[in-house]
């Protein structure tokens, strides 16, 4: 693996705080936190069996926050194929994976953040 920059590491950790954070507000639509460290999908597939057919905007920011996941997981393993090591893109993610959780804390009203 190339080395990264302090930067680089620091905006690294912020989004996968912020992806995990989003997990577990996917995991607390089903109310069942536990299902967040399960296995890998875990919390995404509990909210999306949680959430009520008709609950379109709920379904909305759940189908948002799998795809950000999926852009974060893929910005973080395109590092060992030479891809974009610049903080800015691992900032722009964290700001979109927090504004999915921040629209399931909202619409729920759950709490803002794990414990």
């Amino acid at each position: 693996m190339q080395k990264l920059s302090e930067a680089t590491l620091a905006a690294i950790g912020r989004m996968t705080v912020a992806a995990t954070d989003l997990e577990y507000a996917l995991a607390s639509l089903a109310d069942s936190p536990a299902a967040l460290f399960a296995e890998p999908g875990a919390a995404l597939r509990a909210a999306r069996d949680a959430s009520p057919p008709r609950a379109d905007d709920i379904r909305h920011w759940i189908d948002g926050s799998a795809t950000q996941l999926v852009q974060s997981q893929a910005a973080l393993r395109a590092i060992w194929r030479g891809g974009r090591t610049d903080p800015a893109l691992f900032d722009e993610i964290t700001s979109r994976l927090l504004r999915c959780r921040e629209a399931l804390v909202a619409a729920q009203g759950l709490r803002a953040t794990a414990p």
